[in-house]
C-alpha cells in the first residue's frame, strides 16, 4: 500500500495499492472498493463510530504535538476530564511504578516525572482503547480491545529494553494492529464470520481468508481507515504486516524492527488461553522460534512478556473498565 500521497478527504481507492502476496480466491464475488465504501457508510451512520472518529482526531492532535512545550501538550489533555482522571490513576498505581508517596496530581507533574513523550504517548493508547472499548457492545469486541491494550504494554517494554530512538509512536501501531479486523467484526458480522470460517476450513492466516473474502486483507483496511484519519506516517508503515522471518536484527532499519514487534505482540495475545497448557506452551515456542532470528526473543521471555502484560491488565481492570 503506497501512503505517499496526502491522506484522502473520500474514498479514492483507486490511488492506493491494494496488491499483496496472497492471491484473491475465484469464489470471492466481492468488489472491495463496494465493500470499503460500504463499511465507511456504516461508519458514518453509527453515532458512537462518529464520536469515535472525532476522538481519534483529537489523539491525532496529541501525536502531533512533537515540538510543542509541556503545558500545550497538557492543555489539550486537560480538555477531557475523564481521560485525564483514567490518566492520573494509572500514573499513581503500580502500572508505571510508584515514584512518590504523595502521589501525582497533575498531568503537568506527571509529565516532569515520567517525561513529556511517555504521558502524551499514554494519553493517546487511553484514549484509542476507551474509544473501542466503548463502542464494542459484544464479547468478542471487548476482547479485542482488550487485546490491543495488551500489545501496547508488551511492545513498550521490548521499546524500553532495547532503548530504541524513535519509537514513539509504537505503543500506538500497537493498539491500532488488527484494526481492520475490529472494523469487518463490528460492522459487518456475517462477514467476518466467513472469514473465520475459511481460516479454520482452509488453514488460512486471517491476512489470506480476508482477502479471499473481501478481495482485501485485514491489514490493509486498517492501514486505509488510518492514513483517512490523518494519523502519522509510521504508525501506519508499521501496521503493515511482515513476510520474511529471516533478516538478521542487526540489518533491520528502526521503522522495520518495530514492524516485527507489532506483529510479534499480536500474534504472542492471540493465544487462545483455552487449550491445553501443553498446547499454549508449543505455540509461545513457534511463535518465539519464528521471531528468533530478527528479533532475538527466547520463548522464556516470551513468557515473561504475557505474564506481565496479563498482570497488568488485570491488577488494573477497575481503571480500564474490565469485568
Amino acid at each position: 500500500m503506497n501512503f505517499s500521497d496526502p491522506p484522502h478527504a473520500g474514498i479514492e481507492l483507486d490511488r492506493i495499492d491494494f496488491s499483496s502476496n496472497h492471491p484473491v480466491s475465484d469464489e470471492s464475488k466481492m468488489d472491495y472498493k463496494t465493500f470499503i465504501k460500504a463499511l465507511s457508510d456504516n461508519i458514518m451512520k453509527n453515532t458512537s463510530f462518529l464520536t469515535f472518529s472525532n476522538q481519534i482526531r483529537d489523539v491525532n492532535q496529541i501525536l502531533k504535538m512533537k515540538y510543542s512545550s509541556a503545558n500545550d501538550i497538557a492543555d489539550v489533555i486537560l480538555k477531557d476530564m475523564a481521560l485525564t482522571t483514567k490518566l492520573l490513576k494509572l500514573v499513581n498505581s503500580s502500572f508505571y511504578g510508584q515514584f512518590s508517596d504523595k502521589g501525582i496530581s497533575t498531568i503537568s507533574e506527571a509529565m516532569i516525572i515520567l517525561g513529556t513523550e511517555e504521558i502524551k504517548l499514554a494519553a493517546a493508547g487511553l484514549k484509542i482503547y476507551e474509544i473501542m472499548n466503548d463502542v464494542a457492545k459484544v464479547r468478542i469486541l471487548k476482547d479485542k480491545a482488550i487485546k490491543s491494550f495488551q500489545r501496547s504494554i508488551i511492545v513498550r517494554e521490548l521499546a524500553l529494553e532495547e532503548k530504541m530512538e524513535h519509537a514513539e509512536y509504537i505503543q500506538i501501531t500497537a493498539i491500532l494492529y488488527d484494526f481492520g479486523e475490529y472494523l469487518v467484526a463490528l460492522f459487518s458480522p456475517e462477514i467476518y464470520l466467513r472469514i473465520e470460517i475459511a481460516v479454520d476450513e482452509k488453514q488460512l492466516s486471517k491476512e489470506q481468508a480476508s482477502k479471499c473474502i473481501i478481495g482485501i486483507s485485514y491489514s490493509q483496511i486498517g492501514r486505509f481507515f488510518a492514513s483517512r484519519w490523518h494519523l502519522p506516517l509510521p504508525i501506519i508503515s508499521a501496521m503493515k504486516p511482515v513476510l520474511n522471518f529471516n533478516l538478521l536484527k542487526n540489518r533491520l532499519s528502526t521503522g522495520e524492527i518495530q514492524r516485527y514487534m507489532c506483529s510479534f505482540s499480536n500474534e504472542l495475545c492471540n493465544i487462545d488461553f483455552f487449550i491445553p497448557g501443553d498446547t499454549i506452551g508449543k505455540q509461545i515456542l513457534e511463535i518465539s522460534n519464528k521471531y528468533k532470528t530478527c528479533l532475538g526473543i527466547t520463548p522464556s521471555k516470551s513468557l515473561d512478556l504475557l505474564k506481565m502484560s496479563s498482570n497488568k491488565i488485570t491488577k488494573h481492570a477497575s481503571i480500564l473498565k474490565i469485568s
